[in-house]
């Protein structure tokens, strides 16, 4: 269930002292504060596949440019689907159908392919490229400010989620609001760039489920405006919690405009 709320930055800078105030008028006792600047984060869109011998190649180059830039900076997420995620008809354990909805929207036709920040429409990025994708897009400042809070109960494995959209950017942003559950450190076979098949490979970033609308929730926010989304997800049984986190992200038809990822539990 969502639930949306719309309020005003206010910051009320502390009532005035009882002393000689009677004077004072109300605009001299509230001020407004002014939403400070965020910088750009980037989401990878990975379209991979555990059958697909070049795809660790991609992972290397994602794990080079969380290096350089860091984790808060580059967030990547594994979406396992396409042709290298099935074999005779078997569908690979990381495998989801709503990977396979994105990998067919963008028309994506080989792998390892990936989109930054959804760069120019559905045009897809060779992974090789994704460095340069991430440098240009982390000169320009973020139109909004993505805070997430997270709550998990380990008995009922459900976890409840809120969003705040801050508006940042001087005009109204419009777009849709996409929140998804990733999961790190998953044991599972990957076909190698040699042609061996590494049985305990370590995948990362990996997508497991839309936790709203694959499509995500439209959403529009005024400057200095906070919009409140929350959410509700049960876990499945496989999934690790200590390994997953929550990766939110806006985005309209010009790309997305900022990304955020927060660990589900500490």
């Amino acid at each position: 269930m969502m639930k949306k709320i719309n309020t005003t930055i206010l910051t009320i800078l502390g009532l005035l002292l009882l002393v000689a105030c009677d004077n004072v008028s109300l605009d001299e006792r509230l001020q407004y504060v002014e939403p400070p600047e965020v910088g750009r984060a980037v989401l990878i869109e990975d379209f991979t596949g555990q059958y697909c011998v070049n795809c660790p190649r991609a992972t290397e180059e994602i794990e080079r440019l969380i290096e350089q830039y860091g984790d808060s900076v580059v967030i990547p997420v594994a979406i396992h689907s396409g042709p290298f995620s099935k074999l005779n008809g078997e569908f690979t354990p990381l495998h989801t159908e709503v990977g396979d909805l994105y990998f067919n929207r963008w028309n994506l036709s080989s792998q390892p392919v990936g989109l930054v920040d959804r760069l120019y429409g559905p045009m897809p990025f060779s992974y090789t490229d994704w460095g340069a994708g991430v440098n240009y897009e982390i000169a320009f400042k973020a139109p909004v400010s993505l805070q997430t809070g997270v709550g998990y109960d380990h008995e009922t494995r459900k976890a409840s989620i809120e969003v705040q959209t801050i508006g940042l950017d001087s005009a109204l942003v419009s777009g849709k609001l996409q929140v998804w559950l990733v999961e790190d450190s998953i044991d599972s076979f990957q076909l190698m760039p040699d042609g061996s098949r590494n049985d305990h490979y370590n995948h990362m970033h990996v997508f497991r489920a839309s936790v709203n609308d694959p499509w995500g929730d439209a959403l529009s926010v005024n400057h200095g405006q906070v919009v409140i989304n929350s959410y509700d997800l049960s876990l499945d049984p496989a999934w690790v919690p200590e390994h997953c986190s929550i990766v939110t992200f806006l985005y309209d038809d010009s790309g997305v405009r900022q990304v955020s990822k927060t660990r589900l539990t500490y």
